[in-house]
């Protein structure tokens, strides 16, 4: 029985011995082939982060021109806004003033047609006065002259011999 213990572990050893070489012949070819697939995985994985880094950066640097762009543009139209928002203001402030100024020469212009609508109510009553009197003058005159005439009649009659009496008829 001792020889059985020491036999059939031997045996096992040295199949497991055929085992082990037969497997470690082929387990560097393995093991070299798997490090060259992790390397090649690996050298993969590098390239297409590189790759994916340098599509990134280009795309970062389009979107900040893009931005920039987008900026200058924003910029512009607000520039130009800016620009008619001050233009509008100064022609409300434009018509403003003009208004007033129109207001207070209207303002003035009422000032002076009551002015002038006194003045022709005062020429207009003077005239009146004026055409009463002239009526008042011509009647005046035309009884003036009437009665220069009667007054000439009359001088002219008293100036006059009276004419000789009439003879006493005789009797």
């Amino acid at each position: 029985m001792n020889k059985a213990y020491f036999i059939a572990p031997l045996i096992a050893v040295l199949v497991f011995g055929g085992f082990y070489s037969s497997h470690q012949s082929g387990a560097k070819a393995r093991e070299a082939e798997r490090v060259a697939k992790v390397e090649t995985k690996l050298k993969e994985k590098q390239a297409a982060e590189a790759a994916a880094k340098k599509a990134a950066m280009a795309d970062a640097i389009q979107a900040a021109e893009t931005r920039k762009k987008e900026r200058e543009a924003k910029e512009a139209k607000e520039k130009a806004d800016k620009e008619v928002r001050a233009a509008a203001v100064d022609a409300r402030e434009k018509a403003f003033r003009e208004q007033e100024k129109s207001n207070k020469q209207i303002e003035r212009l009422k000032k002076e047609i009551e002015v002038e609508q006194a003045a022709i109510t005062s020429i207009l009553s003077k005239r009146k006065e004026a055409e009463a009197e002239k009526a008042f003058l011509l009647d005046f005159v035309t009884k003036a002259q009437t009665n220069v005439q009667a007054l000439q009649a009359l001088l002219n009659k008293l100036n006059t011999p009276p004419p000789p009496p009439p003879a006493p008829a005789a009797k």
